[in-house]
């Protein structure tokens, strides 16, 4: 594994990330009903032996399986890290939390390749995000508060960091689910590196079909739309006025939501829509991401 400040950057990225998915991209959005799987993965010829042994459960299994097929550096550094860690007698809690680093810090590494990914992958990311938050507000979590997510990403790495991963607990149900989370990723991650599907940039008609699924859904969802205006508004004015707004946006609505309007457009405006938006959300760009769903849905 690289050094901790490394570590540090790609961790708080990949929460920011979560966050902008949730509150960036959601002029929209409610509860989506089939979802596509992720693209398979390759066979992989050879066993990841030394994590095999260490994690038994089958989604860390998974993921650093897909880790190795993305990004074989990582993955061999992810194993060095574990074999010094365990030579000092370090559990396997503790050692699940360098998994936990080594998959968050692909969300920058290998943005880049998921501007080629398939439309159903992009699809499958967004389903796995709602998944999670649906546990979570089936729980009353306070990471569906606004404020909640608003004060967290506005620690330091030092306390960030800690916080982040004491919130996945190895093998708790969120952990298990953000390493079938991460495997999802890293497979569509494979999928535009390998077949990569070259995507043209949203045309005009893109933005309209958006627009109409976005005041469809407005219209099913009045609080939601409201939330999201006030959002959108509120955008590039002081931090005073952010947080009041971000005071009444409850995130988990606003990410569930999110997988009702990506499952509703035409496969290859969805394709193209995220092949655009998703790398920028995952290396944490909010100004690009800011101004393109303004100019999506002609917030302002």
């Amino acid at each position: 594994m690289k050094g901790g400040a490394d570590t540090r950057s790609g961790l708080r990225l990949g929460l920011i990330s979560l966050a902008l998915v949730a509150l960036g991209f959601a002029a929209l959005f409610v509860f989506g009903p089939t979802r596509p799987g992720p693209t398979a993965l390759p066979p992989d010829t050879t066993e990841p032996n030394l994590l095999f042994a260490v994690f038994e459960d089958q989604p860390t299994r998974d993921a650093v399986t897909a880790l190795r097929a993305v990004s074989p550096s990582t993955y061999a550094e992810l194993e060095t890290a574990i074999r010094f860690a365990r030579a000092d007698n370090a559990a396997v809690p503790a050692l699940s939390q360098l998994a936990l680093e080594a998959l968050f810090s692909q969300f920058q590494s290998q943005a880049l390749s998921l501007r080629s990914a398939e439309s159903a992958d992009y699809h499958a990311i967004i389903a796995g995000l709602a998944d999670g938050l649906r546990a979570l507000k089936a729980q009353n979590s306070p990471w569906c508060d606004g404020p909640a997510i608003a004060d967290f990403l506005a620690q330091n790495d030092a306390d960030l960091v800690p916080a982040l991963l004491a919130e996945f607990p190895y093998q708790s149900a969120q952990y298990d689910w953000a390493m079938k989370w991460m495997t999802r990723i890293l497979g569509a991650m494979q999928t535009g590196k390998a077949n990569a599907r070259p995507y043209a940039r949203p045309t005009l008609r893109d933005e309209t079909i958006l627009q109409q699924e976005g005041i469809a859904l407005g219209s099913e969802q009045w609080a939601l739309a409201a939330q999201v205006f006030a959002f959108a508004n509120a955008e590039g004015t002081s931090y005073g006025q952010m947080q009041d707004v971000i005071a009444g946006i409850d995130v988990c609505d606003l990410g569930i939501a999110l997988e009702t309007v990506s499952e509703r457009l035409p496969e290859q405006v969805r394709a193209r829509i995220w092949a655009d938006l998703m790398p920028e959300i995952m290396v944490g760009n909010t100004p690009y991401v800011m101004w393109r769903v303004t100019d999506y849905f002609f917030i302002g």
